[in-house]
């Protein structure tokens, strides 16, 4: 290389630009690189290298300080798959670096083994893939073992680290998988930068190692000669992630494995709207399977008025009977309300406008027993507010009676000598009287189902699965089925388990494939949103502008074609919503809002739904 080459940089931060610098050293893309930013230097990723310097240029161009690497750590697959998540997930190739590799890539840190030779598997075609679909967890495990039986190269993603340990701890104990297996598996650690890195230089350079298996942060783990990759569960919402740039873990290990030419198995109780397409497109969709499930219409029912709330809360006769008949059974029962605190929400009823956090601008909850507000997306808290923050006015009404208000109806209808418990706890603790007592009635949130894996649950009554699948997000529907799908089949006993619903259309609409198989629940709901124009045929942009910006930017994206729409809130923020498939079009109209020259100014914020 030259004296006069260049290099292209990629840092982390929130701009889109990338630096240039003058370099003596050998540089070649993949490789990273000290250099100097302002007074001080920061550590970053070579996009491009090569490029001669202009005869006619007389612009400044500052030195590299230091190459880091001798060589590049991160092979051509994993290049590509970082510039598509910048270029999806309309972000800088920086931020896409900062989110997928480990920390200590970002300081420099020297890998701890000496990096073996990356190369794309050649013993799958790049795309395969195949489907584990089964509402019973153990069969879909046995059949993850025997995949993996065969000792190719291999990556098995959960989107909980527990059950990634489970399946780990269940491999590596199982008589009927190979011997000479087990001691080639790695579990990947799912918390703490230094355990991730030591996991990732081991990986780089200890062939050896032939099945990797960890929770979403095992997604990016290298794995030399990648044969197959396996993602369990994988319509499970949690594999969306809440932070900046939110995005699908599932759909990165979908294109790792298309861009490393290994073999892509989706398994879970059911599939996404994505992979369901694809079953439908192979005619492998399976035959019904049928779930009896209770109903009960919430119109008919008793539905006891909650203290300071606007709505009521319903505790049915038929839910009362079925919890006592699980609890004489020596059974654990579940109630589920997907809400904390005492009420979802506080509503102005003057102007509709619900309160937001003023921080991130996301829903705020009200929990009487703290006396103030709390930010369900950023855990912000507020005080309660006595006006309306947008028009003033003094009515101000709270909404959707949460856990807190659920618990003190439930000990009133449930006469039994038994514990009944809120599991409604910010740090998510357990109880202790959860296992020393051999049945009682368990008030939580959807994160509750985890207990079925532990206890042996005999109901499970949904307070109001409507509200589940009334929220203001295109795949509500898809969370609220999943769920109550999930709550069927997880765990101990499920052949031994009743489901009860309270609804207002009990058995209707998108219910219907409680009774009928989720095959029948994704066609109706892929009809509506091919019709409407949503994921997955197209994308879904959310992007908060300064109002000072959201002039120019609504004239950029009109200049582009591009279709889109406002909404009004109070502050200095204003939310623009795009629907489209033209990702190049649009981030070529953002652009110029996310260069390297606005950062005191700031930067709109945006979220993408891709599925």
């Amino acid at each position: 290389m030259s004296e006069s080459s260049l290099v292209s940089v990629a840092l982390a931060g929130p701009w889109w630009t990338l630096l240039t610098y003058r370099t003596k050293f050998f540089c070649e893309t993949g490789m990273r690189v000290r250099v100097p930013v302002g007074r001080g230097s920061r550590v970053g990723l070579v996009i491009a290298a090569g490029d001669s310097v202009p005869d006619d240029y007389d612009g400044e161009v500052r030195e590299i300080l230091e190459a880091i690497d001798e060589r590049p750590l991160l092979p051509e697959a994993t290049m590509r798959l970082v510039r598509w998540f910048a270029d999806t997930y309309l972000c800088g190739v920086g931020t896409a670096m900062k989110t997928l590799l480990p920390a200590a890539f970002l300081h420099g840190d020297t890998p701890l083994c000496e990096p073996v030779f990356f190369r794309t598997s050649e013993k799958t075609e790049a795309g395969e893939a195949s489907f584990a679909y089964d509402p019973v967890d153990a069969v879909r495990l046995a059949r993850y073992a025997r995949i993996l039986s065969d000792g190719l190269p291999s990556l098995v993603c959960f989107p909980l680290y527990a059950a990634a340990k489970n399946f780990f701890d269940w491999l590596t104990a199982s008589h009927d998988f190979p011997s000479e297996l087990r001691e080639r598996l790695l579990l990947f650690p799912h918390t703490g930068a230094k355990a991730e890195w030591k996991a990732w230089s081991r990986l780089m350079g200890d062939v050896s190692l032939k099945i990797v298996i960890g929770a979403q942060a095992s997604a990016m783990a290298p794995l030399p000669g990648l044969a197959r990759v396996i993602v369990e569960d994988e319509s499970n919402h949690v594999w969306r992630t809440m932070r900046h740039p939110a995005y699908n873990v599932r759909s990165l290990l979908s294109m790792r494995a298309r861009f490393e030419g290994a073999a892509l198995v989706l398994g879970g109780r059911m599939p996404s709207s994505r992979a369901y397409l694809r079953l439908a497109e192979s005619g492998e969709l399976p035959p019904k399977t049928p779930r009896k499930i209770f109903y009960v219409d919430l119109r008919a029912a008793y539905s006891p008025q909650v203290q300071g709330v606007q709505d009521s809360l319903a505790v049915s006769e038929p839910l009362v009977r079925e919890t006592n008949a699980a609890l004489e059974r020596g059974a654990w029962a579940i109630w589920i309300l997907d809400r904390k605190g005492y009420a979802g929400e506080i509503v102005c009823d003057e102007c509709g406008y619900a309160v937001r956090c003023p921080r991130c601008g996301g829903g705020m909850r009200w929990e009487a027993s703290a006396g103030s507000m709390r930010c369900v997306a950023c855990g912000t808290r507020a005080p309660v507010p006595d006006i309306c923050p947008r028009c003033r006015g003094r009515l101000l009404m709270a909404r959707r009676p949460g856990l807190e208000a659920l618990l003190p109806l439930a000990k009133a209808a449930i006469h039994l000598p038994v514990p009944i418990l809120s599991l409604d706890a910010e740090d998510g603790r357990i109880p202790d009287e959860v296992f020393f007592s051999r049945t009682g009635l368990l008030l939580g949130t959807r994160a509750t189902l985890a207990l079925c894996d532990k206890l042996s649950v005999g109901l499970v009554g949904w307070i109001d699965p409507d509200g589940e699948a009334r929220s203001q997000e295109h795949d509500a529907r898809v969370r609220a089925f999943g769920l109550i799908w999930e709550s069927c089949w997880r765990g101990i006993d499920p052949e031994d388990r009743r489901i009860l619903l309270q609804s207002r259309r009990p058995g209707k609409d998108w219910q219907r494939g409680l009774s009928e198989g989720w095959g029948t629940f994704w066609r109706d709901e892929i009809r509506e949103r091919r019709q409407f124009g949503l994921p997955p045929f197209v994308s879904l942009i959310r992007l908060e502008a300064l109002t000072s910006d959201a002039g120019a930017l609504c004239d950029r994206l009109d200049r582009a074609g591009l279709e889109y729409w406002t909404t009004e809130e109070p502050g200095a923020k204003r939310e623009i919503w795009v629907r489209t498939n033209k990702t190049a079009a649009l981030r070529a109209a953002l652009e110029p809002f996310f260069g390297i020259g606005r950062a005191k100014r700031g930067y709109p914020g945006l979220t993408v739904w891709y599925e």
